[in-house]
């Protein structure tokens, strides 16, 4: 089977883990774009590894489009209003996108949005889809799957605990506050968790539920460097939060998110472990429970993930579909 054209938009740790991957798979890389001017005319492989590899970025994402030069985006820009704009284009334009900013497209647009989006895109043969960020699958994909090999009525536990130490410092400083003095719940993170949280309650034929978030920005307790940020007692270092969703008076899902930097010192003094607990519940008391020791660097993860859904993406009807409508294979 011939590889897909594919474009990266976006030029930062993302991105170049795409361009490593793509490498080992089939699908040839036909195009860059950017979004600052600045970066335009850039060889992608000097912004994102230091070494060309002969495809130069644009900043025109439209005359990108018009092109016709790749048939999948890849996104891999900052969430939030830029991406939205960038997959109104796509759609408009009849072209694929996969990105790694969501994984449930209704509740992470809004229904406004997503029906705009989702009409324009079944009008001409755009599929959109997320695969999760930094990345998806533990607590949404991951979960949903387990729960088909239990009876209902089936309950769901996730706990995750993620090292912030690699993460981008716009993802950090912009989309997490880090460095700040914050406080209350992280609204990023939040939005992450109602995702998979909904997510699960598809896969569980919850129905009507309500949700319950919990927890929080971690604030330092002393001097700490998050990436390359420095932070001090009292600044925001990272996040502790919770989602419960209740269903008919009983909890059916509770999902937990650390994300701290410095994990591996801090478990090897005796503190939280490292690693993805799922606990999953059958209505017949059966159990299914796993616990994973996933990669503290999940930047290559996210690639992995995105170039898996350049051909899977093609089987899905045009429009916006959540990650767990890829197929497994």
């Amino acid at each position: 089977m011939t590889g897909i054209r594919v474009a990266i938009y976006g030029s930062g740790r993302t991105a170049g883990e795409l361009v490593k991957e793509l490498r080992h798979s089939r699908h040839m890389l036909a195009a860059s774009i950017v979004h600052s001017a600045r970066r335009a005319g850039q060889d992608l492989g000097v912004l994102t590894m230091g070494e060309p590899i002969g495809v130069t970025a644009t900043a025109d994402l439209d005359a990108a489009l018009r092109s016709g030069t790749f048939d999948v985006l890849l996104y891999v820009g900052l969430s939030g209003e830029r991406q939205a704009e960038v997959m109104a284009a796509c759609a408009e334009a009849g072209v694929d996108v996969v990105h790694a900013c969501f994984v449930h497209p209704r509740v992470a647009l809004g229904e406004e949005l997503y029906r705009r989006l989702a009409d324009r895109a079944a009008a001409t043969g755009a599929r959109i889809v997320g695969t999760g960020m930094i990345p998806g699958l533990w607590l949404d994909v991951l979960p949903s799957l387990l729960s088909s090999g239990l009876p209902a009525p089936v309950s769901v536990r996730g706990r995750r605990l993620s090292d912030i130490s690699s993460w981008g410092s716009d993802v950090l400083r912009h989309e997490l506050g880090v460095g700040s003095t914050q406080t209350g719940a992280s609204p990023r993170i939040d939005l992450i968790l109602r995702e998979s949280a909904h997510m699960i309650a598809d896969a569980l034929n919850l129905g009507e539920f309500s949700l319950e978030r919990r927890g929080g920005f971690a604030l330092a307790e002393k001097p700490i460097r998050v990436g390359e940020i420095e932070v001090v007692p009292g600044q925001i270092e990272g996040f502790r939060q919770e989602l419960v969703a209740t269903a008919a008076g009983r909890e059916r899902v509770r999902l937990e998110w650390t994300g701290l930097a410095q994990v591996a010192s801090r478990v090897s003094s005796g503190g939280e472990a490292a690693a993805v607990e799922l606990n999953l519940t059958g209505g017949d008391g059966s159990e299914i429970v796993l616990r994973v020791n996933p990669p503290l660097d999940p930047y290559p993860g996210t690639a992995a993930r995105m170039v898996r859904a350049i051909a899977a993406i093609a089987t899905l009807p045009p429009g916006l579909h959540p990650t767990t409508a890829l197929p497994v294979a």
